[in-house]
This record gives structure tokens, sequence and C-alpha cells, in this order.
């Protein structure tokens, strides 16, 4: 019977005829738009953060990436402001679709700010930079046509579940290490000489975020539903992962000079030279597409 129950399970995650019946088909179409919505508000946001660390910087006679005046800048408030926008669609959109889908679409946030950066700051884009934009744009439709059809997790039991197989905590047990590894030894012997040293700390980490953020979407959405989930303490320790690892990115971002938050790459030094900036803003194409 244990096998038989097993392999019903699999067929229906598989994408047979009775595959979770509580996400109707609009499910995917309203979280591939939240998705996108949340790539072009923080990419917006990226712009409007860079114009009011430029004019603070002006204004108060600041280094650039030193100070606190961009926090008496309206342009920067409202960049944090979209900022924070984005950030909650793209929660919200890992409700409604796997994250296979939602995570590739956070790289148009990169096409985004490199348009409106050639329009209103007047930066101007290197080949090897043109070549990246356009791999996030074709990467990400390639994804989302080709992603499984499986569906998402359903509740948090399901993902308690899958949380605690031995194939996904012996993963987490090694991202881990390999996370202390470069922290405790890779960072302070590398990490002033390339900023991918603390980046891929945010990265690796980055990747257990977002199956945790899959967890209490579903947990949301099956509440919503009727289903009981907040008696469930699987759902507060999955919280609790949450709130550490996004802690640890933004110390790990602020550690390397590359805040999202507050002055990212392209914000940090507006002064330096045209091949120096290029190379950083390499630095953050790949921070997007690890993450």
């Amino acid at each position: 019977m244990d096998t038989l129950s097993e392999a019903h399970a699999l067929y229906e995650r598989s994408g047979g005829t009775t595959a979770n019946p509580n996400r109707p088909p609009v499910y995917k179409a309203v979280g591939l738009t939240l998705a996108i919505a949340s790539g072009v508000f923080i990419g917006t946001s990226f712009v409007l953060k860079k114009t009011g660390l430029l004019r603070a910087n002006a204004k108060y006679n600041e280094e650039a990436g030193e100070g606190y005046g961009y926090l008496k800048n309206a342009y920067w408030w409202t960049g944090m402001t979209l900022m924070i926008i984005g950030e909650i669609c793209n929660f919200v959109a890992y409700a409604f679709v796997d994250a296979i889908l939602v995570t590739p679409l956070g790289a148009l946030s990169v096409v985004i700010t490199t348009i409106l950066s050639a329009i209103f700051l007047k930066e101007r884009l290197s080949f090897v930079g043109k070549v990246g934009c356009f791999n996030c744009i074709i990467g990400s439709i390639i994804i989302v046509m080709n992603a499984p059809q499986q569906s998402a997790v359903a509740d948090i039991q399901e993902m308690k579940h899958f949380v605690i197989s031995p194939g996904f905590l012996s993963y987490a047990g090694v991202i881990v290490l390999v996370c202390a590894f470069i922290a405790l030894w890779a960072g302070p012997r590398y990490g002033k000489k390339s900023m991918l040293v603390y980046l891929s700390i945010c990265s690796l980490i980055g990747g257990l975020s977002v199956v945790a953020t899959q967890g209490l979407g579903s947990a949301i959405v099956a509440q919503a539903g009727g289903k009981p989930q907040f008696n469930q303490w699987f759902l507060y320790l999955l919280l609790v992962f949450v709130i550490g690892t996004l802690v640890t990115e933004i110390i790990f971002l602020n550690v390397s000079g590359t805040s999202i938050s507050c002055c990212d790459m392209l914000t940090m030094w507006p002064t330096e030279s045209s091949q120096l900036v290029q190379r950083r803003s390499r630095y953050a194409y790949i921070l997007r597409l690890l993450h």
C-alpha cells in the first residue's frame, strides 16, 4: 500500500489528471505577472536610488558610498519604496507558481536597470554587458517555456515532508559548510580583492531562502483555502529560517560593498573609471543570475 501511495503521489506531481486541484491554471498567470512586476519595480528602484545618492553626495559634499545624506532625499526613498513593493510581489508570486518560474524572472530587473540607466543617467553599457542582458532575457524565456509541469508544494505539511528528506538535508548541510568556509577563511583573505567571495555566500544562501519562501507562500494560500496551517510548528521554523537567511544576505552584501537595499553595485562608486564600473556591473549580473 505504501508503494502504491508513493506512486500515486508521484503521478499527481508529474501532471496527472488529479494533480493539485486546489491550484487552477489562472494561478500561473497571476504568479508570472507578479514576478515580472517585481522585476520592473526593483529595476526601476536601482535607478531612482542612484539618482538620490548622486544628488545627496552633491548637496552634502559627501564621498560616494559614505555618509547618510541620501536618507533625506526623496528620490532615494521612492526607490526604496519601489524595491519593497517589488520584493512583496516576488514573495506573493511564490505562493502561486513554482520557484523555478519566479526566480529566473528576477534577472529582468537587470535589464530594466540597464535601459533606464542609459536613458536617465546617460550610462554606457559595454559589449559584455549587452550580451549579459540579452542572455537574461533569452534565459528567462527558455526556462518559463520549458519549466516542469508538476504542481508546486500545496501546503506546509507537504513542504515538511520534502525538507526533512535526507537528500535536501545533505544539500543544505553542504551549502552551510561551504558558506561558513568562505566567511571564516576565504573572506578575510580574499574578500577585499574580489566581490565574488562574499557574493557567493549571498547566492548560495539565497537558494535556500527561495525554497523556504516557496513553502511559506504555499502555506498562506492553503490557509486562505480553509486548510489550517498556522497550527503547524514547522511553519514558524520556516519563518525563522527565512528571516535568518535574509539577514545573512544583507550582512554579506554590505560587507562586499554591494548592498541591494541602499548602495547597489552601480551606486557605490559613481566617480570611478569606466573600466572598473563595467567590471563591477558584471559582478551585479552574476549575483542576480546565481540568486
